[in-house]
C-alpha cells in the first residue's frame, strides 16, 4: 500500500521497544516540539529504518526536531512518563486497540492497521462526514 501512494517504508527485521521514542515525544510535546519530533522519529524508523529505541538515535533525533537533548535523554532513562503511557495502553486495550495504527471514528468505528484510503472514506461516510477533494498540490 506504502508503494502504491509513493512512500517509501523501510522494513525492519526486527520489532523494537517503542517506549524511549514515545517518552521522548511525550518531553518534546512538553516543549511545544512534538510535532517535530513526531515527524523526526517517523523519518528515521521509516525512512533511515533505524533503531528509535537507541538512546543515541534518539539524541540525534531530538537534535534535529529542537528538542533539549540532555533533558530528553534524562526523562526516557528516569521513565517520567511511564505512568502516563500506561495509562493510555490500559484506554487503548480497554477499547479492543492492541496495534498500531488505530483510528477511533466517532466513537463508534475502529480502524485497526494500515488499510486502505476508501476503507477509511466508508466509515467516514456511514458518519456523515461528506467526501472532499485531494488540493490540487496533492495530485
Amino acid at each position: 500500500m506504502a508503494a502504491a501512494v509513493g512512500l517509501h517504508l523501510s522494513l525492519h527485521e526486527r520489532l523494537i521497544n517503542s517506549r524511549p521514542a514515545l517518552q521522548a515525544a511525550e518531553f518534546a510535546r512538553e516543549q511545544g516540539r512534538f510535532d517535530a519530533m513526531h515527524h523526526e522519529l517517523l523519518k528515521t524508523y521509516w525512512d533511515e529504518g533505524r533503531d528509535v529505541s537507541d538512546m543515541s538515535v534518539l539524541r540525534e533525533v531530538a537534535m534535529r526536531a529542537g528538542v533539549d537533548v540532555a533533558g530528553m535523554e534524562a526523562a526516557v532513562k528516569q521513565d517520567r512518563f511511564g505512568d502516563y503511557l500506561d495509562a493510555r495502553r490500559s484506554e487503548a486495550e480497554d477499547l479492543g486497540i492492541n496495534g498500531i495504527p488505530a483510528h477511533v471514528i466517532a466513537d463508534r468505528y475502529l480502524v485497526m492497521g494500515a488499510q486502505p484510503y476508501d476503507l477509511f472514506e466508508r466509515v467516514m461516510a456511514k458518519v456523515g462526514v461528506p467526501r472532499r477533494e485531494a488540493p490540487a498540490n496533492l495530485t
